[in-house]
């Protein structure tokens, strides 16, 4: 039935196209003979007559060999192009056969070829500039998939004749589906519809083994693609038609030259997908054949990831099962004694079981979009660096991507973000649990039977999440002994996902310790349902490794934020502000005062407090002491929400009480207002020292190469600054007291140089290796869509041909 096709889906299945037509030869004589409208043919003819040729790469059914086979050979003159007229569904090696042939051709060569046949060519046509100055046009064929020669030699057996006795074979030629004949040396002739042999075709027995590794139905890598179209509605015309596609913009133009003596009707990219929708997606369902063929033995390779229903599974386990079955050296000779009445009842339950599937169609995600989950633009502005990083390096290599941020202050996030390709959604905790959770919950159950909870249906961050290729996860920190009641929320925000058919992908975040039974067992429940999870330091990888995850799915990356760049903004906060605060330190360096950034912290203050220490008053003594020896100390939050007392991600309340305990000094600079990382970056980047109390203050530092010590909690902290080879300006805030710091800070200014040094002399390194988790996930989100092709080094050895038993 027709389809609304989205854009997306249409560049997913059909690729770049540059204009689509139903056509068909006007010449009778052309026609005649030929599998559909006689099209091909005649633009073949039109190429070479046109002068925009010198020769057309075509093939030709053989019978003079042991097996069938088909031959290539340069086609000169109208004459040679008609004598290959007809479809041709024997397997062919492009290497052994067609280039020898190209190669020898002394002119310019428009060639036909299968969609895996023209991406073997276009990769040896772009290592050889020679190859690509002789080759003007790749022609491609709509193709479901090829047969070994065993099964042409099974048909013509089922009529009486032996290969060897063949004289003439013809696969289809005439209207809607056609007629296969062939003639023996001694005169016999059998003339029988062509679904004697694609019924067995169609339910991919005697498949090629490449075949199931590819998903490229009309050809990617083609200038003009052909084919049939059926649908139903055209099956009546008096001429069948054929589908013609421009899909590079030299297609289009050698189309506009040789339309001559073709007639043609301009038509939507829909109806090429209508007209193949069934052979299309089943084709493309990779994943879904990946599946399948697990039980079986058959490993397929799946760089798609798709989502794959039960129903999906069940039509294409009836194609693999088919492959191995008709290849097995046992069993595959039954194929041959099954009346041909079997053959067509098991095609029309096959194919009201893809027609179903079809009815049920769940689109694909679409690939350009990508939800990220864990971070606010407003707040942490540790997360919002996290965020905006992960979201411009993905943006850096995919410039069309869309993104999803699923937020817990989504009302000022919306307010600061004006990005058209950024939506924010409410993944407040209350939504977590009405909406993300509930809808899940019954979309993966649903989904056992192949349906699922109808999009209109979801709320919109439900339906985003559904919707999108991959769910980012930075959360800065998960599944770490004493933050057991974290453990709710760190569920609710991958569970979904995985409910939802999203993969979800852990970029950097410091992991366990995992000593407590319930956050061990939760943690390797959750960590081995992700696609990936990468470690931000080698303490946590070396804990997490210990769960037992499979050695795929854990990576090691430092920090995203050291992969940050302020041009990955979203929000621009103050920027008056920003700038005075700069000026000044500058004219206090300027002055030769030297400048100590004192970064504090919400969250550290709240450990403390359950300690019973009392960390604005140690922050303050230390800040009076630092201020009388002569320094200039900045008092600075890396987690900020102006207008609030809230300590919730805020940082500012702190430096308004150190300041109030301190009182007035003129080289006292308070940084109390929001600013986005950017702005809190442009601000560090003028102090001579930091001492950092929050993690993301502290990676700014350190990619700002500004010495820098410690003040913090857990193992995250060293585990980073072992990176640096500092690891010992690490101070834990379980023996805070102000003299106790002041002995650590004077020993850090004394080697603040050696600091610098060893930052100097490793940071690149760690930027790199932050950025490597980026590349990874690119990857991730673009699947290689090349075709399985002949010198494709890990497609197995096509096997032997099954011979009829004596």
């Amino acid at each position: 039935m027709p389809r609304d096709w989205s854009k997306e889906e249409i560049r997913r299945y059909l690729g770049e196209e540059h204009g689509c037509w139903l056509t068909h030869a006007k010449d009778g004589d052309v026609r005649e003979g030929a599998a559909s409208g006689g099209t091909t043919s005649q633009l073949l003819i039109n190429m070479l007559e046109g002068g925009h040729v010198d020769g057309v790469l075509v093939w030709r059914m053989a019978t003079d060999g042991a097996r069938p086979y088909a031959e290539p050979f340069v086609a000169t003159r109208r004459e040679e192009v008609l004598s290959a007229r007809g479809s041709k569904y024997t397997a062919v090696s492009y290497p052994k056969q067609a280039m020898p042939v190209i190669e020898a051709f002394d002119g310019r060569l428009a060639v036909v070829a299968v969609p895996c046949d023209a991406s073997y060519l276009r990769r040896k046509m772009k290592r050889d500039p020679a190859l690509e100055r002789k080759i003007r046009c790749v022609v491609t064929l709509f193709c479901g998939h090829n047969s070994e020669p065993a099964l042409t030699e099974l048909i013509v057996r089922k009529h009486g004749m032996d290969w060897a006795d063949v004289r003439s074979f013809r696969y289809r030629t005439g209207k809607w589906r056609g007629r296969l004949t062939f003639e023996s040396h001694d005169g016999r002739s059998v003339d029988i519809p062509t679904r004697t042999f694609t019924h067995y075709q169609n339910l991919h027995l005697f498949s090629e083994r490449k075949c199931l590794n590819c998903v490229d139905h009309f050809g990617f890598d083609g200038d003009i693609c052909t084919g049939d179209i059926w649908s139903l509605a055209h099956r009546k015309r008096e001429v069948k038609p054929t589908l013609v596609v421009a899909k590079t913009e030299r297609g289009r133009a050698l189309l506009d030259a040789c339309w001559e003596g073709v007639a043609r009707e301009e038509v939507s990219p829909h109806v090429v997908l209508d007209g193949n929708s069934r052979g299309m997606t089943y084709h493309y369902h990779l994943s879904a054949r990946a599946e399948a063929g697990r039980p079986l033995g058959v490993k397929i390779r799946d760089p798609l990831r798709l989502p794959v229903t039960p129903l999906d599974r069940a039509v294409a386990s009836v194609g693999v099962f088919n492959y191995w079955w008709s290849h097995h050296p046992r069993y595959g000779a039954l194929v041959e004694k099954l009346p041909f009445g079997a053959i067509q009842a098991y095609i029309y339950a096959f194919k009201g079981l893809q027609q179903l599937n079809l009815f049920l169609y769940r689109p694909f995600p679409p690939e350009d979009k990508v939800s990220i989950i864990g971070a606010t633009v407003t707040g942490n502005r540790g997360a919002e660096a996290m965020l905006v990083t992960t979201l411009g390096r993905v943006r850096d290599a995919l410039p069309d991507a869309r993104f999803v941020v699923h937020s817990y202050f989504p009302e000022r996030d919306r307010e600061l973000v004006s990005d058209l390709g950024v939506e924010v959604v409410d993944a407040t905790p209350l939504a977590l649990v009405t909406q993300y959770f509930p809808f899940s919950i019954a979309d993966g159950v649903l989904s056992k039977v192949g349906l699922g909870v109808p999009r209109s249906w979801m709320p919109r961050n439900v339906r985003e999440l559904k919707e999108s290729r991959v769910l980012v996860d930075v959360f800065g920190v998960s599944y770490s002994d004493g933050r057991e009641k974290f453990l709710p929320f760190n569920v609710l925000s991958n569970w979904p996902a995985m409910l939802l058919g999203t993969p979800v992908v852990k970029l950097s975040q410091a992991l366990g310790g995992y000593d407590g039974k319930l956050n061990r067992a939760v943690a390797k429940w959750m960590l081995g349902k992700t696609a990936k999870v990468f470690a931000r330091g080698r303490a946590s990888e070396a804990m997490t490794r210990a769960l037992g995850l499979k050695e795929e799915t854990l990576g090691f990356a430092p920090d995203v934020a050291f992969a940050y760049e302020p041009r990955y903004a979203l929000s621009d906060e103050n920027p008056a502000f920003r700038d005075a605060t700069v000026a000044r330190l500058r004219e206090l360096r300027a002055g030769g005062d030297e400048v100590l950034v004192l970064s504090v912290s919400a969250v550290v203050r709240q450990k403390c407090k359950k300690r019973g220490l009392d960390y604005e008053a140690v922050m303050a003594e230390v800040t009076r002491r630092l201020l009388a020896r002569g320094l200039v100390v900045a008092l600075f939050p890396n987690a900020t929400r102006e207008g609030t007392d809230s300590l919730h991600n805020n940082d500012l309340p702190i430096i308004a009480e150190i300041a109030s305990r301190v009182g007035n000094d003129e080289r006292l600079v308070l940084v109390d207002r929001d600013l986005n990382t950017a702005g809190l970056r442009a601000v560090l980047a003028e102090a001579d020292y930091l001492v950092a109390s929050r993690f993301h203050a502290m990676i700014a530092g350190l990619c700002l190469g500004v010495p820098t010590m410690v003040l913090g909690w857990g193992h995250k902290y060293a585990e980073v600054l072992e990176q640096l080879e500092i690891g010992e300006h690490a101070y834990d805030y379980t023996s805070l007291d102000a003299d106790s710091l002041l002995t650590r800070i004077d020993a850090f200014l004394e080697r603040s140089d050696d600091v610098a040094a060893r930052i100097r002399r490793n940071i690149e390194r760690v930027k790199a290796e932050s950025a490597a988790q980026f590349d990874w996930l690119v990857s991730f989100l673009v699947p290689r869509l090349e075709v399985c092709t002949p010198d494709d080094a890990e497609t197995p050895e096509r096997p032997e041909p099954l011979r009829r038993e004596p």
